[in-house]
Formats: C-alpha cells, sequence, structure tokens
C-alpha cells in the first residue's frame, strides 16, 4: 500500500481495491512479486504500479493482451514512472484471435482551490423549483452509468462513506452528487444526471452543496475524468477544480476467445 500512495496520481479506485471496500482484483507478478502489480475496480478501471514494472513487462502484457480476468471494458492506467514503455504498441499488435484494438486515451487528475470555490459558486442554487436534499438510501440503486452502485456494496456502505446530495422536484430526481472513493479527509465525487433534466444546471447545483458540506466538516473534494469528457472537465473548472496532471489510459475490451 505504501508502493501505491507514493504515486504522483489518482489512486483512489485502485487503493478501494486493496483496502477490500470492493471485491475488486488484485493481481501480483510470478517473476518480480510486488514488484509489479494489477488492480482492478469492479467498475472497470484499472491500475499497473511497482518499482519492477519494466522487469515484468511481457508478463503483463501477457496478462492484459489475453483479458481473461475482464468481464466488462477496462479502463487500464500505468504508474507514471513507466508510461514510457511501448504499452500502446504491444497491447495494438493484432495477431492474437480474437483481439480487439484497445483505445488510447488521457484521463486528467485536478486540485481543488477552496478559495475559487467561495468566491463563485458556494451559493449555487438549481433552477426552477428543484429543491436539493441529502442522498439516502434509496440513491443507491439509482439507474445510470455514474452511480453509487458501481462503487459501493449497499447502501449502508454508501452513506456511511459519504452518501451525497441529488435535486429533486415532484418526485423525480435529477442530478445527484455522491462519494466514489473515501480515504482519509479527501472524497472523490461522482456526477450522474438524468437525461430529461439536463441542461437546468442540476448537476452545478448538487456538487456545490455537497462541496460546501465536505468543506464545513474539513474535508477535501477530488475530481478526476477523461479528458474527452468535456462536460466533466469544464463542471470541475467550475467548481473550483483545476487540471494538476494528464495520464495516459488504454481502453481494452472483452476479448471474444471465441474466436
Amino acid at each position: 500500500m505504501r508502493k501505491l500512495l507514493r504515486l504522483d496520481m489518482n489512486v483512489g479506485f485502485a487503493r478501494a481495491v486493496l483496502d477490500g471496500k470492493v471485491e475488486g482484483q488484485v493481481w501480483m507478478s510470478e517473476s518480480v512479486g510486488d514488484g509489479a502489480i494489477h488492480a482492478v475496480h469492479p467498475y472497470g478501471m484499472s491500475l499497473v504500479w511497482g518499482d519492477r514494472v519494466d522487469e515484468a513487462f511481457d508478463e503483463l502484457i501477457g496478462r492484459l493482451r489475453l483479458g481473461r480476468y475482464r468481464s466488462r471494458h477496462e479502463w487500464l492506467q500505468i504508474d507514471p514512472r513507466w508510461t514510457a514503455l511501448p504499452w500502446e504498441e504491444r497491447l495494438t499488435r493484432p495477431e492474437m484471435p480474437g483481439q480487439v484494438r484497445p483505445t488510447v486515451g488521457t484521463r486528467i487528475n485536478f486540485a481543488f482551490d477552496s478559495d475559487r470555490f467561495r468566491a463563485s459558486h458556494e451559493g449555487a442554487i438549481a433552477s426552477g423549483d428543484w429543491s436539493i436534499v441529502r442522498a439516502d438510501a434509496s440513491d443507491f440503486a439509482r439507474p445510470g452509468s455514474v452511480v453509487p452502485a458501481e462503487f459501493w456494496r449497499d447502501a449502508s456502505q454508501f452513506l456511511e462513506h459519504g452518501g451525497g446530495w441529488r435535486a429533486e422536484k415532484n418526485g423525480t430526481r435529477g442530478a445527484l452528487a455522491f462519494t466514489s472513493f473515501q480515504f482519509e479527509d479527501e472524497l472523490e465525487l461522482g456526477i450522474e444526471t438524468a437525461p430529461e433534466a439536463r441542461g437546468q444546471g442540476l448537476a452545478t447545483a448538487v456538487a456545490s452543496r455537497m462541496i460546501k458540506d465536505l468543506l464545513d466538516h474539513g474535508l477535501t473534494p477530488v475530481w478526476a475524468c477523461r479528458a474527452d469528457n468535456l462536460a466533466s472537465h469544464r463542471l470541475a473548472e467550475k467548481l473550483g477544480f483545476h487540471p494538476v496532471r494528464r495520464l495516459p489510459y488504454y481502453g481494452l475490451a472483452v476479448p471474444d476467445h471465441s474466436a
């Protein structure tokens, strides 16, 4: 765990797996032991790190290309010390039957500026008749792609580790800001807005209310997103976050082992 925490990147999802907060997967190299580790979060995010990743590179490539452990699309990130290794070249070789070429992108880690937030968005409110209320157990099973059920075992764990805030109107739930990971005094935020409720400022309103609550309790909000998620990037900067590092990732599909 100490080696993981030394990385200059957002490692919340990998830490959740190592801490046993979620049912993820942890693989350790047969050749160099904890010199090369691969952790996979059930949401699909994964991380390779360690002091000897270069020595275990062929072993890692074999595991990643075969992908027998993979039941959903995987977003692979690499320990920044080893991003110069030829990951893309080796992962995209097409000779393996059933191999799908991975996508290649960038993930952005943000830092939070509390003064900037307080100066511009601390008092943000929703438009129309929307109310901002604290999330409860019923929000755990909310439908969507970025939702609490993807990051916590059950509703009790979700609420115990930060919960969230939602926008509601006449029984309709428009947007939810929630904790996707929590460690010590840091909480990473997730946001989900119902398609029919977009364009009304609800994501800004629920995130602002949640961030204010975190600051009132001496906690620090954390944000990360893919570079091509322009809506998330814009919202982050609107809320007082600013980009601090850009890291490559590889989108790995579930392999077709019948090919």
